[in-house]
Parts: structure tokens; C-alpha cells; sequence
């Protein structure tokens, strides 16, 4: 007869028995009409996506229920297969594929992100199946789409270097957008995010950066020359077609000669009307 098990044995046989247990739980519910977790789906604007269930091997499909934000169509699958509309947001924008099984979104837009939900009824259960898609819409991006623009009052000069701060940005591109900023010179990513503090060494050309902005579906660039924002500049850090400002003695001097000479302009008056008054006297 054998002894009592050793502790590190049982335990490693009671772990097994409990996978065993709550894998026949998962494998229960999902046969019994649990959702599975959603397929993530990213659409472009103006073109369209194809939710594709997954059908169990020998079931007999009755039919499909299409939900978003409200019930979208009803599908019955078969060979004359069309969706029942009934969202008119979706109107003249839905196919069915693959006998009816699948089902297709066209000329998307924004407004159709949504998590999509496919409740598959089959013959011979009363438990429907669930099956989730979650759908992101994104345009595809083009230059034009992107615009760079200096920073409110952020180009400076200091020591023959023109210092800007740029800012990148997507008006109306939507969500999950990343941005890089690359330099010609460099041929790397010299920063990531929306914004950029870079520099400029004054009179020493062109001095090309690119701003480059993805998001799941696209990606596009755009390129700027930093002279643009630094042309008003000499290489000496100044305004062009100006000299060096005064430095503070100098403007304290002047500001001096200034007051010396509207007191003594204020004497003379004085002088004047006193001498003109005595002479009346």
C-alpha cells in the first residue's frame, strides 16, 4: 500500500486538476453564448471593412444580428443573402459575403468607430454565439494634412544661433497620431512628439527639417526650411539692416542728455517770460 503523497507532489497535482477544471469552464462558456474578447479592425475613410465571424464547425446558422451603438442589419445567411437594414446611418452602405456570413461597411467614416457585435443564432440552440469586433477609423494621411508652425513668440537669437521651437500638428486627423521630426543633415530621428526646440546657425543656408506624422493606416511628411522662420535675423543675432542695440550705459547716457536738455530748454523759457515780465513792469 502505497505512503502519503510528498507535499511538492500534491501540490503540483492539485494544480493540474485545477487547469484542467477552469479550462472546461472557458471551453463551457464559450459554446454557451459568452462573448469573446473583440478583433480589433482599423478602417480608412471612404473605403470599407469586412467583419468576418468565426462560424463553429457543423453548426447550422439561422441567423446573424449586427449591433454597434443600435442593432445595425439582420442577416440570413444563404445564397440570395442581403442585410435587412435597420440603422439608416448604414443605408446603402452594407454587403453581405460568404453566403451571408460575413458582412461589409463601405465608404466608412468617422462616425463608424464603434465595437461591433455579431450574434450568431444557430439551429438547434437557444444560446447564441457573440462575437465582437472593435473597429477604429483613420484617415490616410497626405502633406497637406500636416501643419508646421512656430511656437506663440518662441524664435530667439543668442550668440549667432537662431533658436525656434516648431509645433506639428494633424487639424482634423483624428486619434492614435505619433509624430518624429528628422533633420536632412543629421538622416535620424532627431526628436519624438508634436514639438521640437531646435536650432539654426545664422547665414549658414538652407537648413531643411522634416516632420513626419503616422497613425495606423498611413504615414506622410512634411519638410520646412528653419531659414524661414530665422531670415529676419543677421549673423550677428540682430535684426537685419540694423547694428548692435545700445548697451545699457549707452541708453542711460542718452536718456541723460535727453532730461539735461528739456531742464535747460525748461530755464530758458523761465528766463524769458521773467525777463519780458519785468520789462512790462
Amino acid at each position: 500500500m502505497l505512503g502519503p503523497l510528498p507535499p511538492s507532489l500534491l501540490f503540483l497535482l492539485l494544480a493540474f486538476q485545477a487547469v484542467v477544471f477552469f479550462s472546461s469552464v472557458f471551453l463551457a462558456a464559450g459554446a454557451s453564448g459568452e462573448e469573446s474578447g473583440p478583433v480589433r479592425l482599423n478602417g480608412i475613410w471612404g473605403e470599407s471593412v469586412t467583419f468576418s465571424p468565426v462560424i463553429p464547425s457543423g453548426s447550422r446558422v439561422d441567423n446573424i444580428v449586427w449591433n454597434a451603438k443600435s442593432t445595425v442589419a439582420i442577416v440570413k445567411p444563404g445564397k440570395e443573402a442581403a442585410p435587412q437594414v435597420i440603422d439608416q446611418h448604414y443605408r446603402e452602405r452594407l454587403r453581405v459575403l460568404d453566403g451571408g456570413y460575413s458582412l461589409q461597411i463601405m465608404d466608412l467614416s468617422q462616425e463608424d468607430t464603434s465595437t461591433y457585435t455579431a450574434q450568431i443564432a444557430t439551429e438547434g440552440t437557444t444560446e447564441p454565439i457573440f462575437q465582437r469586433f472593435a473597429l477604429h477609423v483613420y484617415k490616410r494621411l497626405t502633406e497637406s494634412d500636416i501643419n508646421i508652425v512656430p511656437g506663440q513668440d518662441s524664435v530667439r537669437t543668442v550668440n549667432g544661433m537662431c533658436i525656434v521651437t516648431l509645433n506639428c500638428s494633424l487639424p482634423g486627423g483624428g486619434e492614435d497620431v505619433t509624430y518624429t521630426w528628422t533633420q536632412t543633415a543629421e538622416s535620424s530621428v532627431v526628436s519624438s512628439g508634436a514639438s521640437i526646440l531646435i536650432s539654426h546657425r545664422l547665414g549658414s543656408g538652407v537648413s531643411p527639417v522634416t516632420c513626419t506624422a503616422r497613425n495606423p493606416v498611413s504615414n506622410s511628411s512634411k519638410s520646412i526650411s528653419l531659414q524661414e522662420f530665422c531670415e529676419g535675423f543677421t549673423s550677428t543675432g540682430f535684426p537685419a539692416g540694423s547694428s548692435s542695440p545700445a548697451t545699457y550705459c549707452q541708453v542711460k547716457g542718452i536718456l541723460l542728455l535727453v532730461v539735461l536738455g528739456a531742464l535747460l530748454t525748461a530755464i530758458g523759457m523761465v528766463h524769458v517770460l521773467t525777463r519780458d515780465k519785468e520789462r512790462l513792469d
